[in-house]
């Protein structure tokens, strides 16, 4: 039942405004601060699954940079991604600082997920040359598909690393055929602060690729030296739960 107090407004329930709850008992108004007292828990799994959690943000943020990314809506594109980078490494930065907001290359990184055929690719070489090898073959694609190169490449901007990608769509004069598999083959491929991932689209359906890379400089920010130095910027960790 609505209260009324001495001034005539009418309060049912509780009312919070300024951080202070306001609510009857007994037919008293009493006040109450709405801030809770308990301290932020901060478990070992907890920190690292937050860790994750930011890591991820800021790479779906990057990666809808070069376009609507194709992820299956379940029961949105983003959740989707985040799911899938639960399979990722996980790396550790710092509150603050020039690492605060490092993004890092990962392996594995999804960059697609839908209901065509996977396409398996690595990184290898033809003729002495670096090339990203495939698992497809002319008679897997249909008059309209497209195949869609993603660039990931780990750069330093300002002390801090950043990932800056990129896609393109490609054409059938852009592979070679080795072995009756289709390949990119290019000086490009060795470069070891980059990732690719090749992504077959047939209307609206699309393969879920991973990115494959030899970049190993996110391994740095994996170390237990990296989790406890991120973890006592935040002001280090609580009992375990």
């Amino acid at each position: 039942m609505a209260k009324q107090n001495s001034t005539g407004l009418l309060i049912n329930g509780s009312l919070k405004k300024s951080g202070v709850s306001f609510y009857f008992r007994g037919g008293r108004m009493i006040a109450r601060t709405a801030h809770s007292e308990q301290p932020k828990r901060r478990s070992r799994g907890q920190f690292v699954a937050r860790q994750q959690l930011a890591h991820s943000c800021r790479l779906w943020c990057l990666l809808k940079w070069a376009g609507e990314p194709l992820f299956e809506k379940t029961p949105t594109a983003y959740a989707r991604f985040r799911t899938l980078m639960r399979r990722t490494p996980v790396v550790f930065t710092p509150v603050s600082g020039r690492m605060a907001k490092a993004v890092l290359l990962l392996p594995g990184m999804p960059v697609s997920d839908g209901v065509l055929p996977v396409v398996e690719q690595r990184l290898g070489e033809v003729d002495g040359t670096a090339a990203l090898l495939t698992s497809l073959t002319a008679s897997d694609l249909r008059r309209g598909d497209t195949l869609r190169l993603y660039t990931l490449r780990q750069v330093v901007e300002g002390s801090r690393p950043v990932v800056r990608i990129s896609a393109d769509d490609l054409g059938a004069d852009d592979f070679r055929s080795v072995g009756g598999r289709l390949a990119l083959v290019g000086d490009g491929f060795a470069d070891d602060m980059c990732g690719w991932a090749l992504v077959h689209i047939s209307g609206s359906r699309c393969s879920s690729q991973r990115v494959v890379t030899r970049s190993t400089y996110y391994q740095q920010f994996t170390t237990e030296e990296a989790f406890a130095a991120a973890a006592e910027s935040y002001g280090g960790l609580t009992e375990e739960a």
